[in-house]
């Protein structure tokens, strides 16, 4: 699925504009060259609203390029597509005193598609160019204009245009024009100042503007920036794509209209019917005939994007998937929903805003801000959720992609805010167990058995699919803290029901894995899940910092000491509680052997700012257990 939120990616392509305009390097203030890059001088944006189908957008500015590091701002990049036409463009570039050294002709402007490779189909192109100059700092002085008929999107205005780190603002502005009848919805995050709303020539205009704004710090562990910047979310009440109508001011509307979008697509042909009859034969169960169903999706389709006009957000029909053997998410997932109806099984689709690092929805703001869309299989106990663009993942697994965040469900009544299932510390499990023969020269063999379960086994789910043998041990022998380690042999299984598993079992020779002194040997017990560096300290943070991850990692290891050795200490047991999670590791001797148990449990989070020393004291406190060692001396 598509969006098509222009604030355009790099994009700086543009009008000419008047001599008298002072576009002198030596004219910026000195506090917007601290720690800057580029100094956005100004840049105007007009979004005019022609009709229910049509508007016009109007950008004209200037950025100074302070340096090698501002230069992506000298990349000129105008995305274009069936619903989206340049109708001017022009760029000038001036030297650190202002003087003009060149105008963008049109033979310096290519166009390409932008086809992301060889499973998509996309019908998205970008005018493209690039301005730079010889000495620093010079001035790209720009305006364009594009004409889009897909009101399904308005725009998101940012106060820092493509927020990038060192840039300043000395001066940007927003204005939407609105014509009689039409209303408009509007979001300000962290703006200065509210909107200034007029009526101009029997429209109503709505205003906003920023001046002087340094460049935004960020600090590690935050959420994303963008989340504490100005910027202001635009939105229609009333839209037309193609020839489609549609209302927009709650997410039931949202619904509505996908569901309007993508009416009568599930019919699938007779012979394929009778198939979904036969595959589910003998299945007692609804679950079991899901199971079945979603087996058969995955063995008989692979998932390919399309983004052909209204195709970013309108389904294939059911029977061109089962005809080609291939969708996209909405194909697929129209494709599964008419297989499970021929079972006289009910799903809805749900509409998400899909990755691992993708903030959550604005859910106070209705507005079509999603990029994927899986379904959902409804029942009293254990709603099912399916991925149907994976021919990997077991049934009812969703993985980092689209777990714990809101979706809208697609239901007969409109749209709905739903949450996708959390997966908690308990199923996002590495299990280790390892048995370790000590020579008395320091090497020692390995036989190791560790579990990854839930999201600690997406990682090497994807390397059990995607590589061969040799790159998978390559892979692994990578992922080892151990020195000098080489495989002896290595085993990926996967388990697909219920949560996820894959096991992974290694035979190993290590090198060093004690330090001599005289007639000890130092052993480091935790060999395999150290925390070897911890977040810097910063008693002034002012962002709030996130733990992305719940999940719960479960070390045994099992050391037998070489002929001759005992040990002549053991580190005392250690155990860590806080608000973000708990350690506990133990160390006892029987016999001959050392066993060495370790436990954290990690919950994930957004914790405020002034909650971040204590985070950062306990992940030293753990590193610090981590790193205890036991002595063996020679008798």
């Amino acid at each position: 699925m598509r969006q098509y939120l222009l604030p355009i990616l790099l994009l700086i392509i543009t009008r000419s504009v008047t001599v008298a305009q002072n576009y002198s390097a030596l004219s910026i203030p000195t506090a917007l060259q601290i720690d800057a890059h580029a100094v956005v001088r100004y840049q105007d944006t007009e979004f005019h609203v022609r009709n229910a189908g049509e508007a016009v957008t109007r950008v004209k500015g200037a950025v100074t390029i302070l340096d090698e590091q501002g230069e992506v701002y000298a990349t000129l990049a105008i995305p274009y597509s069936k619903f989206i036409k340049i109708t001017d463009m022009e760029a000038e570039l001036y030297d650190v005193n202002g003087q003009r050294v060149k105008r963008l002709k049109r033979s310096d402007i290519e166009s390409y598609r932008t086809n992301s490779g060889n499973n998509t189909i996309d019908d998205s192109y970008v005018k493209a160019a690039v301005l730079k100059h010889t000495h620093y700092p010079y001035t790209v002085v720009y305006s364009y204009e594009y004409t889009t008929r897909n009101m399904m999107f308005y725009p998101i205005w940012k106060a820092y245009p493509y927020s990038l780190k060192g840039t300043s603002v000395q001066r940007s502005s927003f204005v939407v024009s609105m014509p009689a009848g039409l209303a408009l919805r509007y979001r300000e995050q962290n703006m200065p100042q509210p909107a200034v709303v007029s009526e101009k020539d029997g429209r109503k205009v709505y205003s906003w503007e920023v001046a002087n704004l340094r460049p935004f710090e960020t600090e590690p562990y935050a959420p994303n920036i963008e989340l504490s910047l100005p910027m202001v979310y635009t939105g229609p009440t009333d839209f037309e794509v193609e020839l489609y109508k549609g209302k927009l001011t709650t997410w039931k509307d949202v619904g509505t209209f996908y569901r309007e979008l993508n009416k009568d697509r599930q019919t699938l042909p007779t012979t394929l019917a009778t198939t979904i009859q036969d595959v589910t034969q003998g299945a007692t169960t609804p679950h079991e005939k899901v199971e079945k169903i979603y087996e058969y999706l995955q063995l008989h389709t692979r998932y390919v994007s399309i983004q052909l006009g209204i195709g970013g957000w309108q389904s294939m029909r059911a029977e061109e998937v089962a005809a080609k053997g291939y969708g996209d998410c909405k194909g697929l997932t129209t494709y599964m929903g008419a297989m499970l109806q021929a079972a006289g099984i009910k799903s809805y689709p749900a509409l998400v805003r899909a990755g691992e690092d993708e903030d959550e929805i604005r859910a106070d703001f209705p507005s079509f801000q999603f990029n994927h869309v899986i379904l959902c299989v409804p029942a009293a106990k254990d709603t099912l959720w399916i991925e149907c663009t994976s021919q990997t993942n077991p049934l009812g697994y969703l993985g980092s992609f689209t777990s714990d965040r809101q979706v809208l469900l697609i239901t007969e009544e409109g749209g709905k805010l739903v949450r996708t299932p959390t997966y908690q510390p308990s199923d996002n499990l590495q299990q280790r167990q390892a048995r370790v023969k000590l020579s008395d020269n320091g090497e020692a063999t390995v036989i190791m058995n560790t579990l990854y379960t839930g999201l600690q086994h997406d990682e090497r789910a994807g390397v059990l699919h995607a590589l061969g043998a040799e790159d998978q041990k390559k892979w692994i022998l990578k992922r080892l803290s151990l020195p000098s380690v080489e495989i002896r042999n290595f085993e990926l299984k996967e388990s697909r029901k219920g949560m996820p598993v894959v096991e992974e079992n290694l035979n190993l020779f290590v090198r060093n894995v004690c330090t001599r002194s005289g007639t000890r040997l130092f052993l480091t017990p935790n060999l395999l899940n150290q925390v070897r560096s911890t977040p810097a300290p910063n008693t002034d943070r002012k962002f709030d910092f996130e733990q992305p991850l719940h999940y719960t990692d479960e070390d045994s290891i099992q050391f037998e000491l070489s002929e001759g050795y005992a040990s002549e200490y053991l580190p005392q047991p250690v155990k860590i509680e806080s608000g973000f999670g708990s350690y506990e590791s133990s160390v006892i001797q029987s016999g001959n052997t050392i066993t060495y148990v370790r436990r954290v449990v990690m919950k994930k989070g957004r914790y405020p700012a002034a909650e971040y020393s204590a985070w950062v004291d306990f992940l030293k406190k753990i590193a610090k257990a981590d790193k205890n060692q036991v002595v063996l001396v020679k008798k």
